[in-house]
C-alpha cells in the first residue's frame, strides 16, 4: 500500500499533488465547473476512484454561507386513507438525519379536495427563502404554474408519488404507475379465465385531478388486452369518500357489470372490502388494490382482497430529500427517475412484511 493510500485523511491538497494541478482545479471538478481540460478532469477522477477519495461532508455543510433550506409540499393524511401520513414519516426521518448538516426542511400540507389550500401552501414556498422542493402533484394545472415560477426563482424541484408533464429539475421518485397497472394486470390474470368480466374502480372525491390512475388503468388494460383472451373490461368512476355514498355505488354497479375480479386503483380498497365483508350475500368477485395500510390489510386478513400492490410511500419522501443532500452537498448528479419497488401482498405473507 502507498503512504497516499495509508493515509487516515486523504484530501483535496493529496489530489492536487498527484495531479500536479492546483487545489482550485481540484475543487472544480469535484463541483462540476468549468475551465478544466477534459484530460484534466479525467485524471483528478481517476485519482479521486483509485483512492477512494470521500468528501467531509460536515466541513463542507459548514463552507455553505447560508444553511440550506428545503419546503416540502405534499397532501395531508385523511380519514379516507393513511397513505399520506406514510410518507410523511419517511420525509420526518430524513429531515432528522439532514439536520446536521446544517439543512433545514419544512413541510407545507395541504388538502387534495381543496385547491385553494395548494395554492396557499405554495405561495408560502414561494415567499419563502428556498433551495429547492419537493412536491407530491395532485391538481396538475396549479403544480405546473407553481413548478415554473420556482424555476423562474431558480429553486430546484422533484416530484414524488407521480409525475406531470412539466418537468421537476431533479426528476421525479415514485413508483412506474404504467409498470403497477401492468403487474395487476398480470396479476389478474391468473385468477380468471378467457372472457371473464373486469371491473375496474376508480374511488375518490375530486377524480379529476387524479390523472395518474390513467397512467395504471393504460398499463393493465394494455397487458391485459395482448392476451388475446376476450376480457371484458369496464371502468367506473366513483367519486365519493363516504363509505354510504361508495356503498350505494358499489351495491349498483356490482350487481350491473357481475365482474369476476374488481380491480381498485388505489389506496382506497379498504371500502370495497368492507363492503362484501357487511353484504356476504353478495358473491365476491376476486379484489386487486394498492398500499399496505392497517385498513386495507385488515379486509386482506379476513380474506376480503386478494392482492395489495405496494410502493413504498414512506421511502419516496425520504429518498427525495436524500438527492437533494447528495445534489447540494455531495455535488452528484441525481437521475431523472428513481423507480420505487413493487410489491405484492397477499393473505399468506402481509405478516411479515415492512414499508
Amino acid at each position: 500500500m502507498s503512504e497516499d493510500k495509508g493515509k487516515k485523511h486523504f484530501g483535496i491538497k493529496d489530489i492536487a499533488r498527484l495531479a500536479n494541478v492546483s487545489i482550485a482545479t481540484v475543487d472544480r471538478v469535484l463541483n462540476n465547473r468549468k475551465d478544466v481540460s477534459d484530460a484534466t478532469r479525467k485524471k483528478i477522477k481517476d485519482i479521486i476512484k483509485e483512492y477512494n477519495y470521500q468528501p467531509n461532508i460536515y466541513a463542507r455543510s459548514l463552507s455553505v454561507k447560508n444553511n440550506l433550506n428545503f419546503a416540502v409540499l405534499i397532501p395531508k393524511t385523511s380519514l379516507e386513507t393513511g397513505y399520506w401520513q406514510l410518507c410523511l414519516d419517511g420525509i420526518h426521518k430524513a429531515i432528522k438525519e439532514l439536520e446536521p448538516f446544517g439543512i433545514q426542511t419544512t413541510v407545507f400540507l395541504y388538502d387534495q379536495e381543496d385547491v385553494d389550500t395548494f395554492a396557499k401552501a405554495s405561495a408560502q414556498i414561494l415567499n419563502g427563502k428556498f433551495n429547492a422542493v419537493v412536491i407530491a402533484p395532485i391538481f396538475i394545472n396549479e403544480t405546473e404554474h407553481f413548478v415554473k415560477e420556482c424555476h423562474k426563482r431558480k429553486l430546484q424541484t422533484i416530484y414524488i408519488n407521480s409525475d406531470i408533464p412539466s418537468k421537476s429539475t431533479l426528476g421525479y421518485i415514485g413508483p412506474d404507475l404504467n409498470s403497477t397497472g401492468r403487474l395487476a394486470g398480470n396479476l389478474t390474470s391468473y385468477l380468471i379465465g378467457a372472457g371473464s368480466k373486469i371491473l375496474i374502480l376508480n374511488i375518490a372525491k375530486g377524480l379529476e385531478n387524479y390523472k395518474y390512475l390513467d397512467t395504471k388503468i393504460e398499463g393493465y388494460k394494455e397487458y391485459l388486452f395482448n392476451l388475446n383472451r376476450d376480457f371484458k373490461i369496464d371502468v367506473v368512476d366513483i367519486p365519493f369518500n363516504e363509505y354510504d355514498e361508495v356503498e350505494k355505488e358499489l351495491q349498483l354497479n356490482v350487481h350491473k357489470y357481475t365482474p369476476d375480479v374488481l380491480f381498485v386503483t388505489n389506496s382506497r380498497v379498504s371500502i370495497v372490502g368492507r363492503f362484501f365483508y357487511d353484504h356476504p350475500e353478495i358473491t365476491k368477485p376476486y379484489i386487486v388494490g394498492f398500499d399496505f395500510l392497517k385498513e386495507n390489510v385488515d379486509y386482506l386478513a379476513k380474506g376480503m382482497v386478494d392482492f395489495l400492490i405496494c410502493q413504498r410511500p414512506d421511502k419516496q419522501g425520504y429518498f427525495a430529500l436524500n438527492y437533494l443532500y447528495r445534489f447540494f452537498l455531495l455535488k452528484e448528479e441525481v437521475g431523472d427517475f428513481k423507480p420505487m419497488p413493487i410489491d405484492i401482498i397477499t393473505i399468506e405473507n402481509y405478516m411479515f412484511y415492512e414499508n
